[in-house]
């Protein structure tokens, strides 16, 4: 069986009741100026599930690490939840790497995820590992990271795709597309949409009025249906999704 943690805001807890309240991932928490902990402060509280951290607010300076692990054990003690989600995006910062240690050592019976920059912090965490891939493949990058993680350590991280890209360079971040928008723009464009075991997507081309060949990749239901099966052939048995890429692809 696999889990998908649904990543929520806590403004979004009001709008819709979730049958299960341990697979919610509390968006929540940011870590602060001095590594304070800063809550959104927005919806009631709802027990169980994970808490999850960004370091959004983070300005690089100093702070006590073992002091916000302690404030994240209380918080995670106080609202049942079985653990953190690190859901950095800085790049690698010393501090947040003492604060991840503390949290592997500190936890004892609870969840540390991080993304795979921070794998290297201690071997009690769980890695992050995004499926959206533009080019390379996904097969080969899940077999990798379990032969170094090994399979309970791999933790997918399942962010929809929905871009467009100019080709040839399929490694630039491209155009973001709105989801809805998608269907419309192959309809008129007349073209066929491709799947891509590769790259776990579907995908289309098509040219613009320069002549340019675009490359349009993108996520549906049957696309994270392969990528959770995928995971699941390799002994990997859990993942992340957004609120929001849930609802539009049918997944609650």
């Amino acid at each position: 069986m696999f889990l998908t943690y649904c990543c929520v805001d806590p403004s979004d807890l009001g709008v819709r009741v979730f049958r299960d309240s341990s697979t919610i991932a509390h968006m929540a928490w940011s870590i602060g100026p001095r590594l304070s902990l800063l809550s959104s402060g927005q919806g009631d509280a709802v027990p169980g599930g994970l808490m999850v951290i960004n370091d959004q607010s983070y300005d690089r300076s100093g702070g006590r690490p073992r002091r916000l692990m302690e404030e994240c054990l209380y918080v995670c003690g106080l609202l049942e939840y079985s653990g953190i989600v690190c859901d950095f995006e800085q790049p690698v910062r010393p501090m947040l790497e003492m604060f991840i240690r503390e949290c592997a050592e500190g936890f004892r019976d609870l969840s540390v995820y991080v993304p795979e920059r921070y794998a290297h912090c201690h071997g009690n965490t769980r890695i992050l590992i995004p499926t959206a891939l533009t080019s390379g493949s996904l097969p080969n990058r899940l077999r990798e990271a379990v032969s170094q993680y090994g399979s309970d350590r791999v933790v997918l991280d399942m962010e929809r795709t929905g871009r467009d890209l100019l080709l040839p360079n399929t490694d630039g971040p491209g155009a973001v597309l709105a989801f809805e928008d998608i269907p419309q723009m192959l309809a008129a464009r007349g073209g066929t949409s491709f799947f891509s075991g590769e790259l776990g997507a579907r995908y289309f081309t098509y040219k613009d009025e320069e002549e340019r060949t675009h490359f349009v990749i993108y996520d549906d239901y049957g696309t994270f249906r392969y990528k959770t099966e995928l995971a699941l052939q390799m002994g990997i048995r859990e993942g992340f999704a957004v609120y929001p890429d849930m609802i539009g692809l049918g997944l609650l």
